[in-house]
């Protein structure tokens, strides 16, 4: 009857231990560096730097789905007058480009690089004609 009783409080202590040491599930797309908030460092038009003033106060904001398998997230891009314009993306990994549909389902295509250490967030993108290459720095 001893040895019962010393079985079932082993079994019942086992029964409420922590959770296990397996890592929980990361999103697909987390090794590639994307997920966060960055801000807007310069911007170069048609291989010629903008101007010579320090950009700031824009913002692209990159958040995971609910879906972890999928090459899917959650864009926010915040310009410097605060117009806030929001949708959905999704990597082409292959060809580093990331196609943004927002609210109004207009797209948006551009291409993109982060460094190894992705705190440098570049992207490539053409627009009436013009081509731009942006770099952001990671805040968040």
């Amino acid at each position: 009857m001893k040895y019962l009783g010393v079985l079932f409080l082993a079994g019942l202590l086992m029964a409420f231990q922590c959770e296990s040491d397996d890592p929980s599930p990361i999103d697909n797309l987390e090794p590639i560096g994307l997920f966060g908030r960055w801000e807007i460092q310069d911007e170069v038009m048609n291989e010629i730097i903008s101007d010579m003033i320090p950009r700031c106060c824009e913002f692209l904001a990159f958040i995971p789905d609910d879906s972890i398998r999928d090459n899917k997230g959650l864009l926010t891009h915040t310009d410097s007058q605060g117009l806030v314009n929001s949708g959905t993306f999704e990597v082409d990994i292959d060809n580093q480009t990331i196609p943004f549909i927002d609210n109004e389902n207009d797209e948006f295509v551009f291409h993109f690089s982060i460094n190894d250490s992705q705190e440098i967030l570049t992207i490539d993108f053409t627009e009436n004609a013009s081509l731009f290459t942006q770099s952001w720095i990671r805040i968040e």
